[in-house]
């Protein structure tokens, strides 16, 4: 097996020719020299004939393609668009519908209630009747409230005390 060194620009490239092809490549080497270039310029100068000359055939064969099949392919297919739906329009909080449940009818001793028969006063005027100068103990006005049929007195105790008609100090509760 030969080796050939042929130095590229910038690497030190090493090639190896095998024994097979020596008497080709030593021929290729007096052909450069006869040329006056380099092996390496040969060879791309043969690949560069040899391109040209497929490029050559590839444009021979493509015009008997088009003298063949170019009926066929002169034919323009038509573009194909496919809709896509549109999306549903979101319907805004007031285009549902509402539900709307009517509670039992109450005797007319209901509509003839004033303020002071509703919960919050009668708790308030539970708490003026029990407060002393010491106050009331929670749990003691619940279960009077509870006696009283008040309903939620826990939950009428907390919205006074929220709204400072009544107030708790020392866990006691005060009428302000």
């Amino acid at each position: 097996m030969l080796c050939v060194s042929v130095p590229p620009k910038n690497l030190n490239f090493r090639m190896s020719i095998p024994n097979d092809f020596r008497k080709d490549w030593d021929f290729l080497n007096k052909r450069s020299k006869i040329e006056g270039m380099t092996p390496a310029e040969l060879i791309r100068d043969l690949i560069e004939e040899y391109l040209e000359e497929f490029q050559e055939e590839a444009a021979k064969a493509e015009q008997e393609l088009d003298e063949v099949a170019g009926p066929l392919r002169d034919k323009v297919s038509r573009k194909v668009t496919v809709k896509k739906r549109p999306k549903p329009k979101k319907k805004s909080f007031v285009a549902k519908k509402a539900i709307i449940t009517k509670k039992k009818e109450e005797p007319e001793d209901a509509e003839s209630m004033s303020i002071q028969d509703t919960p919050k006063f009668r708790l308030l005027e539970l708490v003026r009747s029990l407060d002393s100068e010491e106050g009331i103990a929670q749990d003691k006005l619940i279960i009077e409230a509870g006696k009283e049929r008040i309903p939620n007195p826990r939950l009428q105790l907390n919205k006074m005390i929220r709204r400072g008609i009544l107030h708790v100090h020392l866990n006691r509760i005060h009428v302000t």
